[in-house]
């Protein structure tokens, strides 16, 4: 009997480069996928998906869980579900807004380009100019 229970949940583990920030079960997860929005009931087919900045929304007993993440992939086989992010910041639900713009201004890729890099672009932009 404990098996057939089983079978109606999906094990879900989220984890960053730093530390696991969720494992347990549950009885629905949403995920933020580059591709839109994605729900997942346990037995759905499997799937491996890219993330988008976003939140992970877990359902169990009806009570939801939000987890804020940023780029990363989902994947989900066996009633597994395994979200791999660079970062994950658990929120409530009234700061959902609040947690993505959190998650936009520390992942912008514009802040991960450094000064070197931007005078290089402004050189090779400099050279195809000449070019013309």
């Amino acid at each position: 009997m404990a098996q057939e229970k089983d079978k109606k949940k999906i094990n879900v583990i989220i984890v960053t480069p730093e530390e696991k920030i969720f494992e347990g079960q549950v009885d629905f997860i949403r995920v933020p996928a580059q591709s839109g929005g994605l729900g997942i009931l346990p037995r759905h087919v499997p799937i491996i998906a890219q993330l988008k900045i976003g939140v992970v929304k877990l359902v169990n007993n009806g009570e939801p869980e939000y987890i804020g993440v940023c780029r990363g992939f989902f994947e989900f086989l066996n009633n597994k579900a395994n979200i791999l992010t660079e970062l994950a910041i658990p929120t409530e639900e009234k700061d959902i807004e609040k947690t993505i713009e959190e998650l936009k201004q520390k992942h912008d890729i514009t802040q991960e380009i450094t000064e070197e890099t931007r005078k290089v672009v402004q050189a090779i932009a400099g050279l195809k100019s000449l070019r013309q």
